[in-house]
């Protein structure tokens, strides 16, 4: 037997842990009416479908009772493909040619399914990285106007959700875009507004270390392993990324001995905890090996720097080894995890030599060893 409007309404409202007076404000109506409807006593009028189905984050079909399922189907199968395309971008089209098309068919999908969060978060991720795109284009200027536009679509499709979502997971992924956006078009106000609104342990609460420990609990212990592995890998994704801009930030006043603490930091804790793995499964794809090297050499320390060179180089012969191959953990701390690298073509081609030509390294440019370094650099790029 299918549901009345009402049942549907009530069944919604309650997955979404909204009370009656929490549904009826942001609806901008008296909770009387919500009771009405959900009692099936009276009907929400005309005008208020698309509002609801915004709160509710589901298509307009399904409040009249239209199964979701097939269109929870379409919405995977976009992002699915939009996935595969930018994992393996056409031959004829450039990076950002194909990210503008895999927008525009997000956006297309989008049009059908206008208060779907899931996807309306995951356009806007690949929106910011495509108008990061137009930013680098060596004819930024001639196509402005494109990304103005994009610009102002992921602002309208990021206030969507700021405006009708409840779900903190969806929230946190506009506030987090929008400061990614704002950020990059110099709008460093907004860009903080919006950041300082990201729940930064969120991705905890929404089932990483709570999720982990029920499994524990119910006896899933390979479950439970894998899931502390992935908050592991989270989190070392995190710590990654925050000591590097903090040593950027001393970098950039000179404060060459705080900044090498803090690259060097994450260098050896990575070299630490990878030991002779390192080879099968480098799961960050950018450690700082480079930056090392460059305070090493404002310092003066010669032959630190040739060191990290060096790894710097055999770091990339490991991540060339796995690209495009999924790649299963045997780390204890990060249990049957499975790493692909997949999200932009790995061309080896200006990755390593631009580096060694930098006018810092000329002090040791001719040394035996430094020779033996740009050779090997050399050799990698054209895919020895």
């Amino acid at each position: 037997m299918s549901k009345s409007m009402g049942q549907i309404i009530r069944s919604l409202r309650k997955e979404r842990g909204l009370t009656q007076e929490e549904l009826a404000e942001q609806l901008n109506i008296t909770y009387q009416a919500v009771s009405r409807w959900e009692n099936n006593t009276g009907m929400p009028d005309i005008s208020q479908i698309v509002p609801l189905a915004n709160v509710f984050g589901v298509s307009t079909d399904v409040l009249f009772g239209k199964e979701d399922t097939d269109c929870q189907k379409e919405i995977d199968e976009c992002m699915a493909k939009a996935e595969d395309r930018l994992c393996n971008p056409p031959k004829n089209l450039n990076v950002l040619e194909n990210r503008r098309e895999c927008c525009e068919d997000v956006l297309a999908v989008l049009k059908i399914y206008p208060n779907n969060y899931e996807l309306l978060a995951y356009s806007i991720g690949n929106i910011c990285c495509l108008v990061d795109q137009y930013y680098w284009d060596p004819d930024a200027e001639g196509k402005k106007a494109e990304r103005q536009f994009w610009e102002n679509e992921c602002i309208r499709q990021a206030n969507v959700i700021l405006a009708h979502c409840t779900d903190s997971r969806y929230l946190n992924a506009a506030n987090k875009w929008l400061t990614v956006l704002y950020r990059r078009m110099r709008n460093f106000e907004k860009a903080e507004e919006h950041a300082r609104k990201i729940d930064v342990f969120n991705q905890y609460e929404e089932g990483g270390a709570w999720l982990a420990d029920v499994y524990d609990c119910l006896g899933k212990k390979e479950q439970s392993r894998k899931q502390y592995g992935n908050n592991i890998n989270k989190a070392l994704d995190y710590l990654h990324h925050q000591l590097a801009m903090l040593g950027y930030s001393w970098r950039s006043d000179a404060k060459y001995e705080q900044a090498y603490s803090c690259f060097k930091l994450y260098c050896d804790f990575y070299d630490c905890m990878m030991g002779e793995v390192q080879e099968e499964l480098p799961f960050c794809l950018n450690v700082n090996y480079e930056d090392c090297a460059e305070m090493c050499m404002r310092l003066g320390r010669y032959d630190e720097a040739m060191e990290w060179l060096e790894k710097m180089i055999a770091h990339q012969r490991f991540v060339v080894k796995n690209y495009n191959v999924v790649t299963k953990s045997s780390l204890p701390f990060l249990p049957d995890l499975e790493f692909r690298y997949t999200a932009n073509v790995y061309d080896r081609t200006n990755l390593l030599l631009p580096t060694l030509s930098w006018k810092l390294f000329d002090p040791i440019r001719d040394t035996e060893r430094f020779k033996v370094l740009f050779a090997a650099a050399q050799a990698f790029e054209k895919g020895e």
